[in-house]
């Protein structure tokens, strides 16, 4: 995708709406916009007005931006509440004029004009304009500025959550630190999120995140809130990132947030989605921020990050673990009588001294702090009984203070890397190979975002996912022409190969669906769907998961024009800073359709050239019975070239 140009979209959108504005005063006086609110805006005023109304700075007021692969000039807010001139959605003129107006005439109530929109008085005023106009007059507004009592901006990124379609790619929200406050988590945080129905199932709710079906809604919230879903709920790790903004424009910042609160934007997954509009409230805050035009289709995340970081906004980063991350830590650093003793106290009922008297002060703290943090696991996480829980967290804590030990475990160490010094979320791929013993040319892209074998740092081990992942294949064919044909279409490929434990067994997952040729009948291209649901576990650096799974083809083409089968998946996993490693066994039963008696291994090897390039080397050996084709074996291999960006 190629950076969205920012300076030459607002000269193009400037000359568009000049040449517009300037045939309408030219040829239709009767709809001449300063004629109509003349009492207002003198006649010397007007070339003024429409200055600022095509200047770049209002239209990031009124969020009028473009995204997406089909967009139209005109603001992303969807609540007819945010524009007090009718046409004021596709028309940045007639709102400016509109907001003079209704300026120049407002009172200080809390439905008034200044009272709901005062970051647009206030840039108004930088620009000369009511001079006498205060929004201190405003009560409620004042009130809550008082209440945030803002001092600076922290961009926090939880990890990606593959659980949830919403999370999968990460979420970022901001913290606005307090002047007085000396308690992060007391701060406020603006969020901006989808506003689901609960009623919705998952499928349900990712069709209409993907379709715009969802308001999407700011709010307002303690920052210990979000601390707790994030970290606590969801087990997921937080970053934080100092932003280096000046006082004037934190505090337009607020101004701003106050007046989007009240209305809503239509919320898409990939484009209008929590991490874009931050960078459209940042953008609406100083007219040295261009950051959102730097996104033209879609918006991930981390390259949100990345771009705030690009523009110098960045000062410093802090590294929140969470629940998960500190429990596991303090199980690497305890003893098995330890864990076994923190599992039976947070389990059983029994007596905490039974299971502390053998044992050393600094083994009994270490019992009683890795217990704490099993019991508010299974309380919150679990939801498991969790009235008993709360009440034995108390008693052991209560039991913790009485022993001198003070540090049993050593501190969370801070990531090498943080998600946002990750590899680029697109890729490209070069790749030659041979099948069969024919040789092949294949080229590939990927619009997000990561496989097992990418380069790792940033990203969570064990965890896969990719969207619109295309593979175009020329094959040199010994006898008869060249083909040049689409090798593989994967829409969504999902897995998450999260290890199990002594005190956490998590479910180990997959799902992938889209278009592939079958190994056993490769001529035919046809839609598959292919799930599996197993376990996985962590041996120093090395992964080890089984699953079961299915998979469905379909296809008209394909004998008796579908194949279902079943069967087993065991997988080697050895994921590194600089190389990863990947060997994977699988046997297909046919359960209905075409007769493949697939049985397959494959071999992927990767190794970091840099942090954006990679060479990658696949081989597979496949054994099949397919009637058609009379063959019972395969083999392939493929060297890759490989470049995110």
């Amino acid at each position: 995708m190629s950076a969205f140009k920012p300076q030459k979209s607002i000269k193009v959108h400037m000359n568009k709406l000049f040449s517009l504005y300037l045939f309408i005063l030219l040829t239709l006086p009767s709809l001449n916009l300063f004629a109509k609110n003349n009492e207002t805006i003198q006649k010397s005023q007007s070339d003024r007005v429409f200055a600022l109304a095509a200047g770049r700075e209002w239209l990031d007021l009124l969020h009028y931006h473009r995204i997406g692969l089909i967009s139209s000039f005109e603001s992303q807010a969807d609540g007819s509440a945010f524009f007090l001139a009718d046409n004021g959605k596709e028309d940045p003129l007639a709102e400016l004029v509109a907001n003079i107006d209704a300026f120049n005439n407002s009172d200080y109530s809390d439905e008034s004009a200044i009272c709901r929109f005062p970051a647009r008085l206030y840039w108004l005023q930088s620009k000369g304009l009511f001079k006498s106009k205060s929004i201190d007059n405003c009560a409620s507004f004042s009130d809550w500025l008082k209440k945030i009592d803002a001092e600076s901006l922290t961009l926090a990124f939880p990890a990606a959550y593959l659980n949830s379609p919403s999370s999968m790619y990460g979420h970022t929200f901001i913290r606005i630190n307090r002047k007085s406050g000396s308690n992060s988590l007391l701060d406020y945080s603006v969020n901006y999120a989808a506003n689901v129905d609960p009623e919705d199932n998952e499928l349900v709710f990712s069709y209409k995140g993907l379709s715009g079906g969802y308001p999407g809604v700011f709010s307002v919230l303690p920052y210990y809130k979000k601390v707790t879903e994030y970290s606590f709920l969801e087990a997921r790790d937080i970053w934080e990132y100092e932003l280096n903004l000046t006082q004037a424009e934190v505090e337009q910042f607020v101004r701003h947030t106050w007046e989007v609160q009240n209305t809503h934007f239509d919320y898409y997954f990939f484009n209008e989605n929590c991490s874009y509009h931050l960078l459209t409230l940042l953008d609406a805050a100083s007219d040295r921020f261009q950051l959102s035009e730097q996104f033209s289709v879609s918006a991930i995340p981390a390259d949100t990050v990345r771009e705030i970081r690009n523009a110098g906004l960045i000062s410093k980063a802090h590294f929140r673990p969470s629940t998960m991350s500190l429990m596991s830590h303090m199980m690497e650093q305890s003893s098995s009588e330890i864990k076994a003793s923190a599992k039976t106290l947070v389990e059983d009922d029994v007596d905490i001294a039974s299971l502390t008297d053998a044992l050393s002060d600094t083994k009994q703290a270490q019992m009683l702090e890795l217990a704490y943090q099993y019991s508010r696991y299974l309380s919150v996480r679990k939801k498991k009984d969790q009235k008993n829980q709360a009440k034995k967290a108390i008693k052991i804590l209560s039991a913790r203070s009485k022993i001198d030990s003070s540090q049993v475990f050593s501190d969370y160490p801070t990531p090498k890397y943080r998600d946002d010094e990750g590899h680029h979320s697109k890729r490209v791929e070069t790749s030659f190979g041979q099948e069969n013993e024919q040789n092949f040319t294949q080229l590939g892209f990927r619009i997000a975002y990561h496989d097992r074998l990418d380069n790792l740092p940033g990203y969570l081990k064990g965890a896969k996912l990719e969207m619109f992942h295309a593979k175009v294949r020329h094959t040199e064919v010994k006898q008869g022409s060249d083909t040049t044909s689409l090798e593989k279409l994967t829409l969504i490929d999902i897995a998450s190969y999260s290890p199990r434990n002594d005190f956490v067994t998590p479910l180990s997952w997959e799902v992938s669906t889209g278009l592939k040729r079958p190994e056993a009948q490769h001529d035919e291209l046809v839609a598959y769907l292919s799930a599996g649901w197993g376990g996985s576990y962590l041996f120093g650096q090395q992964q080890f998961y089984g699953l079961g799974f299915f998979d469905l083809n379909a296809d008209d083409d394909i004998d008796k024009g579908h194949h279902l089968s079943i069967g087993p998946k065991i997988g080697w996993l050895s994921q590194h800073e600089n190389w990863s490693l990947n060997l994977e066994l699988k046997q297909n039963f046919d359960i209905s359709g075409a007769d493949y008696k697939a049985r397959s291994i494959e071999l992927g090897l990767s190794r970091n050239l840099a942090k954006h390039w990679q060479v990658r080397f696949n081989g597979q050996y496949l054994r099949h019975a397919d009637n058609q084709y009379q063959q019972d074996y395969s083999k392939s291999f493929t060297l890759s070239l490989m470049h995110y960006f």
